[in-house]
C-alpha cells in the first residue's frame, strides 16, 4: 500500500481509536473526537456516515458491557424524546441557514452547560419534564450541530445523575440517534474492505483500552471529563458556525 494511501488510513484509525477510548472510559466523545478528521479525509457526507456507523458500533459494544448499569426509567424518557427531537431539528435545518442555526443552538447549549457549572453541587429535582427536555435537546442538536451529547450532559449534571448510570444510559441514547441519523440519510458509507478492517480493529482496540482505563477514573473526575467534552463539542460547533457566517 502506497504512502499517500497508507498515511490517511492510519490517521483515520488513530482518530477512531481515540474516540472509542474516550467513549468507553467516560461515556461520550466518539463523534466529537472522530468526526472532524473523518470529515476532513473522507468529505462531509461520507465522513459523517462513517462517524454515525462507527459511533453506533462503539455505543453498541459499550451498551452490552454496561447493560446492568442502564437506568431504564430515565432511558424510557430520554431515548424516545431524543428521536422526537430529531424531527424539529430536521425541519429547522431545511428552513434556517446552517450557519446562524448552528451558532444559535451552540450558544444556547453553552449557556446551559455554564449554568450547570454554576450550580456548584446543587441539583434540581429529578422529573420526567427535565428528562424530556434533555432528550429533545440531544436529538435536536445531533441534527443541527452534529453533537448530541451536551443535551444529555446538562440533564445529568443538573439532576446529580451518578456517572456510572449516566455513562451506560447515554450509550443507548447515542446508539439510537446514530441509527436514526443513518436511516434519515438513507445511505451507508462505501469504504474499501481494507479500510473497514483497519477502522473496526481501531475501534475494538480503543474500546478495550477504555475498558481498562474507565474503572481507574474516579466517578467525579469522569463526570468532569464529560463536561469538558460537552463544552468542547459545543464550542467546536459554535466555531464552525461562526466560520460559515464570516
Amino acid at each position: 500500500m502506497s504512502a499517500p494511501v497508507l498515511l490517511p488510513l492510519l490517521g483515520l484509525a488513530a482518530t477512531v481509536l481515540v474516540g472509542a477510548l474516550a467513549q468507553r472510559s467516560t461515556g461520550m466523545g466518539f463523534a466529537l473526537l472522530s468526526a472532524p478528521f473523518l470529515v476532513l479525509v473522507l468529505g462531509p457526507f461520507e465522513g459523517i456516515l462513517v462517524t454515525n456507523l462507527c459511533g453506533a458500533l462503539s455505543s453498541a459494544l459499550n451498551l452490552y458491557a454496561q447493560r446492568y448499569d442502564v437506568d431504564w426509567p430515565r432511558a424510557a424518557v430520554l431515548v424516545p424524546m431524543g428521536v422526537v427531537g430529531v424531527v424539529p431539528g430536521a425541519i429547522a435545518v431545511t428552513l434556517i441557514p446552517e450557519a446562524p442555526l448552528m451558532v444559535a443552538v451552540s450558544a444556547v447549549v453553552i449557556t446551559g452547560l455554564a449554568l450547570t457549572l454554576l450550580l456548584r453541587g446543587r441539583t434540581l429535582p429529578r422529573s420526567r419534564a427535565l428528562g424530556a427536555a434533555g432528550g429533545l435537546a440531544s436529538g435536536f442538536m445531533n441534527v443541527t450541530a452534529g453533537v448530541g451529547g451536551p443535551g444529555v450532559v446538562i440533564y445529568a449534571r443538573a439532576t446529580g445523575w451518578p456517572h456510572r448510570q449516566f455513562a451506560a444510559t447515554a450509550q443507548l441514547q447515542f446508539l439510537v440517534l446514530s441509527i436514526v441519523s443513518l436511516i434519515a440519510k438513507r445511505s451507508l458509507p462505501t469504504l474499501p474492505p481494507m479500510s473497514w478492517a483497519v477502522l473496526i480493529l481501531a475501534l475494538l482496540t480503543g474500546t478495550i483500552a477504555g475498558s481498562w482505563l474507565g474503572p481507574r477514573i474516579p466517578p467525579e473526575r469522569a463526570m468532569q471529563l464529560v463536561m469538558v467534552l460537552a463544552i468542547a463539542g459545543s464550542l467546536l460547533a459554535l466555531g464552525r458556525g461562526l466560520v460559515l457566517l464570516a
